[in-house]
């Protein structure tokens, strides 16, 4: 029996007050996007001064002006916002990864959760560029730290088929939070485009339960168990976890299409409100996170690259018709059928890069494909300038509408060559 396809059991099993901790802080990790993402129209008015005046700013457009689109007030406060977040989780996850390995994973969460909080609302302050960075900058370095010890905590308390199903929960957990946070953020935004960062301090409301609920040692993993029976399992397998990263990489960054680019054609296009760009972007994740709930049914009859097919094509389907549509329900329409892939790409690597490492590599593992993900993430603003035409504002979901197409047919034919029986490497 390959060393991959071993079933080994935890002997701590995890309360569900503990649970709870682990799928709210899953939650809340993705908040650093949807809740500021409304406020960005309103936020380049206000420090369109400071983008000509400020010299941070100005360093920043210079160096950004490097880069394919027209380096505008707008590309950057998308940049600042959502990028630079990326970034530093690119940055800080695999340092994170191997701190939840040789510390622990509470410690590390509820310090990345106190950092969250203090961090976010920040923002509220701003008065410049330079507060702004700084702030989104650490924002990530905390948020690379709960995405990775929330999902090395499933790896550690959960096996096989019911690992599956718990991820689908997180997945899911991901989604309501981005529903959740978007409708508040537009919620908020029609107030202030300061307002909406005070949401993060519901990061604090987590905190008091993650230092009771979760003990600070790890539980057993079964590393003993594998050891004990004569079976080595490889510590992080290099090709698998580069079919892994590329594939979170591509979804990720085709989906953090929606929150960089959404908001800016639904107010062009349709003269959509804050509430409105909320609502629209908040109804792909509440489709995610219905399917989120129904992953382990996918797992159990397809490989991770079929799945990763049918997100291509889910994705692909829903660009097409926002791009097609000619009022604010075709887009909404066209939101929720881009959201049947957006609730499984997260499941499908974090299982996938689960089912690959070795359990004391498991938090360095996740914390790779973390970085992966938001890679994905950092690119989205970047990669999708050039295809933005102020003429044709469908022009882009056009395209990344046929590249996703492309894509699924790609991972299509991977599937069909072996990608089930060499790639897929944990069965339910």
């Amino acid at each position: 029996m390959p060393p991959a396809a071993i079933e080994l059991s935890t002997d701590v099993k995890l309360s569900k007050h503990g649970l709870f901790v682990i799928l709210a802080a899953t939650a809340i990790a993705l908040l650093g996007t949807p809740l500021a993402s409304p406020a960005m129209p309103e936020i380049a008015r206000v420090f369109a001064d400071n983008a000509q005046n400020e010299p941070f700013a100005r360093m920043i457009l210079g160096a950004i002006s490097i880069l394919p689109g027209d380096a505008s007030v707008i590309f950057l406060v998308k940049f600042i916002l959502l990028s630079i977040p990326a970034l530093f989780i690119i940055l800080g996850a695999p340092l994170v990864g191997w701190l939840s390995d040789n510390v622990g994973r509470k410690k590390l969460l509820n310090i990345s959760l106190l950092i969250f909080g203090i961090s976010g609302a920040s923002g509220y302050f701003a008065d410049s560029f330079f507060f702004m960075f700084v702030g989104r900058a650490i924002l990530g370095l905390s948020i690379a730290g709960i995405k990775t010890a929330t999902v090395a905590m499933v790896g550690d308390y959960y096996e096989g088929a019911e690992r599956n199903k718990i991820i689908g929960w997180q997945g899911s957990a991901m989604k309501a939070g981005g529903v959740f946070f978007m409708l508040l953020g537009g919620l908020l935004a029609n107030y202030s485009w300061q307002v909406p960062f005070l949401g993060y301090l519901l990061a604090f409301v987590i905190l008091p339960s993650g230092l009771i609920a979760l003990s600070e040692s790890l539980p057993g993993t079964g590393a003993d168990q594998a050891q004990q029976a004569g079976v080595r399992l490889p510590d992080i397998p290099f090709w698998p976890a580069a079919y892994v990263f590329v594939s979170a990489t591509l979804a990720s960054g085709l989906f953090f299409i929606t929150p960089v680019q959404l908001p800016f054609y639904l107010r062009n296009a349709f003269t959509a409100s804050p509430l409105e760009i909320g609502a629209a972007i908040a109804l792909g994740n509440t489709v995610g996170a219905l399917i989120s709930l129904v992953y382990h049914r996918f797992k159990r009859q397809m490989s991770f690259v079929a799945i990763y097919a049918f997100i291509y094509f889910s994705m692909s389907a829903g660009y097409f018709v926002v791009a097609a549509a000619n009022t604010y329900g075709i887009a909404l329409l066209g939101m929720a059928i881009a959201g049947l892939g957006f609730g499984l790409y997260v499941p499908n690597h974090s299982s996938w890069i689960l089912s690959i490492v070795s359990p004391k590599r498991r938090g360095f593992g996740v914390g790779l494909v973390t970085t992966a993900m938001f890679l994905g993430q950092f690119s989205a603003a970047i990669v999708v300038q050039p295809f933005i035409d102020p003429a044709d504002p469908s022009a882009v979901w056009a395209t990344m509408g046929m590249f996703l197409l492309i894509l699924g047919a790609l991972y299509i034919v991977l599937a069909r060559l072996g990608g089930k029986r060499t790639v897929s490497t944990e069965q339910a």
